[in-house]
This record gives structure tokens, sequence and C-alpha cells, in this order.
């Protein structure tokens, strides 16, 4: 209909895939037919790889195809408060999972320091325990400052990415800090780095120095059961805020370009603080006292106004990805805009039980404006 999104290439139908893929079941060898026309039209360059293989112009490998064997049941998730336990036997999935292997992630909005010093969120993130910590309003540093960087006892920062410069008005400036960033820290102990790149996924003819990034990661398990292929992990910030809400129809359609050019990189793990809600309802709740609401309401602007808070989320689920289920507010302005996303196509799944943190661990937002949220990854 000429309303093609921005950012992925146009459909051209003889570019369907047929993979033939040998499942090996209890008793059988089942032949499957998988007829991938998605995968052509949305990647019409990927190289797809067997699994011992690098897809090497994608700068990653091929994913695992799920085995069918066992189905993923996504809808059911138990909110938990409190703190997992500093140790290799925190477990946040039911009984069947716990001979698999686990990665725990954690995606938390720093807002740049104001609130707490990195030597404080770093004790902080430290008692978390997590294998993968996503964060969002970290700050890059210059180079005489580099001492005053967040730094996590037992992790190591493997991927940053640099979005908009530092006001000089921000706390973190007069401690040398020059931009914002999104990075993935490590846990020393239970995960390794393959590979990492960044990513700039703003349309600058829209953000002007307002730029926006992803960084990605693609990372192993240390231990346990051995995977052909890495998982990819990517820490996104999407456009938002009071600024940007206020002029929302300037930035139409750009929430929306963003995380589609997260979404080209084909993360198995998103995480981030998208700045979009799960669902209507849960926007306007949270939206009555904001003044970009209430005056988008009084211009008569309500319907395009609620559906930029939303463009986010829906763009990963229109893509098929999974959401962790949390409705807890993750802001202190209300709400569940930081979030957690699985690819539904690889063989992850979601443990049972999920935290987000506030309270004795964060503070009831004494550290950031935004709570942590931390979920089990279930390797099939």
């Amino acid at each position: 209909n000429g309303d093609w999104p921005r950012g992925l290439p146009t459909l051209n139908p003889s570019r369907a895939i047929s993979l033939l893929v040998w499942n090996k079941t209890e008793d059988a060898m089942t032949l499957h037919l998988l007829c991938s026309v998605v995968a052509a039209a949305f990647l019409p360059s990927a190289v797809f790889a067997s699994p011992d293989e690098c897809a090497v112009d994608l700068g990653g490998c091929a994913e695992d195809v799920a085995t069918g064997e066992e189905v993923l049941d996504h809808s059911v998730l138990l909110q938990v408060s409190g703190h997992i336990d500093d140790s290799r036997g925190r477990d946040l999935s039911p009984k069947g999972d716990k001979k698999r292997p686990q990665m725990i992630v954690a995606t938390w909005n720093l807002k740049r320091f104001d609130q707490a010093t990195p030597s404080q969120i770093a004790e902080t993130l430290a008692k978390v325990g997590a294998d993968v910590i996503g964060t969002n309003e970290d700050i890059e540093f210059n180079e005489s400052s580099q001492d005053n960087a967040l730094s996590i006892p037992g992790y190591t920062k493997v991927a940053a990415c640099r979005g908009e410069a530092l006001w000089d008005s921000e706390t973190a400036y007069a401690w040398g800090g020059r931009w914002l960033q999104n990075a993935i820290y490590i846990r020393d102990e239970t995960v390794t780095k393959v590979r990492s790149f960044v990513k700039n996924i703003s349309d600058s003819q829209v953000v002007g120095d307002y730029v926006r990034c992803t960084a990605i990661a693609d990372l192993q398990i240390k231990g346990g059961k051995k995977r052909n292929l890495p998982i990819r992990v990517a820490a996104a910030h999407l456009t938002g805020g009071q600024f940007v809400d206020s002029r929302f129809l300037t930035f139409e359609g750009e929430k929306g370009y963003e995380m589609r050019q997260v979404l080209l990189d084909r993360p198995d793990v998103l995480m981030g603080d998208l700045n979009s809600y799960p669902d209507t309802e849960r926007a306007e709740q949270c939206q009555q006292a904001y003044d970009p609401y209430i005056d988008a309401k009084g211009a008569g602007q309500l319907d395009q106004y609620l559906g930029w808070t939303l463009k986010g989320t829906q763009e990963a689920e229109r893509a098929g990805y999974v959401r962790l289920q949390n409705f807890e507010n993750t802001s202190a302005y209300g709400g569940a805009v930081d979030h957690i996303y699985l690819r539904p196509d690889v063989s992850l799944k979601f443990a049972q039980s999920f935290q987000v943190l506030g309270g004795d661990i964060v503070g009831n937002f004494e550290q950031s404006d935004h709570n942590l949220v931390m979920a089990g990854v279930i390797v099939l």
C-alpha cells in the first residue's frame, strides 16, 4: 500500500528459502520442511550457515533451529520480590529445567548517575549477581577520567555504544562524563564474550543530536551444555522522555524505526528502556498527570499520542519477539517501560519467575528513577 516501514527492504517474492532440517527424535528421524519466506523478505542478504559455521556476512552466526521437542509456554510467569542469592545455586526455573544451562540477565537505566555515584551503582550490581547486565544512561567518560567510569567487581564491560552528548549541567559532567552510553557487562565466572559490536539506530534527520544506539554482544555460558552458537544479547534505549514526548508528532515513526534497526541484527535477548508501555490501558493509567499526555488530550490528539507510547513494544511483538510478562512499575513515574524480550525461533525460553528489584537491593528509586529488571533465560 506504499506505507512500507522505513529501514526494511522491499519484499522480493522470488527470494523464498526452503530449509531441510533433520530433527532427531527419541525413536526416529523426522524430516521437516521449513519455508522461510519471512527470512528472505527481511534479511535478503543473509547467509545461512550450518550449525557449526558462522554467517560471516552478518557479523555473527545463524541461530539454532528449535527442536520442537518441547512446547514453550511464556504465558505463566510468576512475579517475585526480593534478591537472588549470589551463587550458582540461584535458580529461577521450574524443576524440569534445573539441569538446563541458565543465563540470568538484568537491565537497568542508571539515570546518568544523577542519584548515585558509579561506585554505589557498581556495589549494587555486584550484589545482584546477574550473569549479563545491560545498562542504559550509563556514562562514557573522557580519557583522563576513566577511573570514574562504572566498574563492577567481578565483571567485564564487553560492549558500549555512544549516544547523545552529556549536558554540562548534569552531575557526571563535572567528573569527566561526556556522553550517554548503553553497555553490556558480563560476569567473569560464568560468561565468555565471543564478539561484540555497536550500532547507531537513529534517523539523524529526525533526532538531530539526540542519537540513540544499541550495544550487542555474542556470549557463551561457561560450563554445562555446549551450544553450537553463542547467545546474542542487545542493550537498547529507544527515544522518548518529556522533551521528545512533548514533540511526538515531530518524532512520529522514530521509535518504531529505532526498534526495527535493533531487530535487523537479530538479537536472541533484547533488553532495555524502550520508553514504551505493554498496552494502551497501562499507558493511559500511568500518563494522567504527564504534561505531554494532557496537552495531546487537550489538542484532540490523544489516540495518536497513546500510539506513540506503544511503538517500541509493538514493533518487537510484530516481529514475533516474546516479552517478559512484567507489569510492575519499572519507572518512578509509573508503568513498565523497561523490558526483556526473547527471539522466538531460537532454543531459549524464560524461567517461570523473574524480579523487579527495589527495596533493600536497589532502593525505592533511590539510586535511579528506574528499577532493575532481572530474569532467567534457559537454554533448551
